[in-house]
């Protein structure tokens, strides 16, 4: 799904954290919502996205949208349903509306960034990525704020974005934060090294990945990369 350490003490993943805050935004955010119906069809449309089931997800996410338009955790819903299709030019146009909405909800402004990566906007997303890095957002925001910029500095399409050593302390802030202990932060900073040809680092580090939190949703990319980087070979994508 990418300097100076930061030293933290954090009780719990903190994935698991961004998730849990992300939860907390939307439900303050619920109860000013106009209509009942918006925020279930939106809970419903998330477990349906997390399941693989874009087909409902895509219908009560609407349903949601055409109920209160003014909803905002609806069009972050739909944006990332339209993301998983390919549609980046129109997960954007969500972020934009959800962002003009909250400007301050940053997992929106990230999935912006990587959307216009996918669209080949690099510039754009350089600039975004930077500026949420300059803002320092909250903890759990930062972490993968950095982790987004890791990952593009690391395997963007275009050699003038990349930045191998800007990828690799990025990538370590964030594992910092992490506490190295969850899987996509350690696959960005394993993948980073091998853009800096460092492959030792690499297989160490993915290899750690393998065992972090959250590894057994994306076992077989880990293992894919873990076998690039043992064959000296770098990541494009993820």
């Amino acid at each position: 799904m990418n300097r100076v350490l930061l030293t933290v003490v954090l009780i719990g993943p903190l994935w698991a954290l961004a998730a849990r805050a992300e939860d907390n935004t939307l439900i303050i955010e619920r109860s000013r919502a106009r209509s009942g119906v918006g925020p279930d069809f939106v809970d419903k449309a998330e477990k349906e996205l997390d399941r693989g089931d874009l087909q409902h997800a895509r219908q009560d996410v609407q349903t949601a949208i055409q109920s209160d338009p003014t909803y905002w955790p609806a069009f972050y819903t739909r944006a990332k349903i339209l993301y998983r299709d390919g549609k980046w030019s129109a997960a954007i146009n969500d972020c934009n509306e959800l962002l003009r909405q909250d400007s301050t909800f940053v997992p929106a402004a990230i999935l912006r960034s990587t959307a216009n990566i996918q669209l080949g906007n690099y510039d754009s997303a350089s600039k975004e990525l930077d500026h949420l890095i300059l803002l320092q957002p909250r903890l759990y925001y930062f972490a993968r704020a950095l982790d987004a910029r890791a990952w593009f500095r690391a395997t963007c399409r275009n050699s003038s974005f990349r930045n191998p050593k800007g990828a690799v302390d990025d990538a370590k802030k964030a594992c910092a934060i992490t506490q190295r202990k969850e899987a996509e932060p350690m696959d960005t900073l394993a993948t980073a090294c091998a853009a800096w040809g460092d492959f030792d680092s690499a297989i160490r580090y993915e290899q750690q990945a393998m065992r972090g939190g959250g590894a057994g949703d994306v076992q077989k990319t880990l293992q894919a990369h873990l076998a690039m980087f043992q064959q000296h070979r770098q990541v494009s994508s993820r």
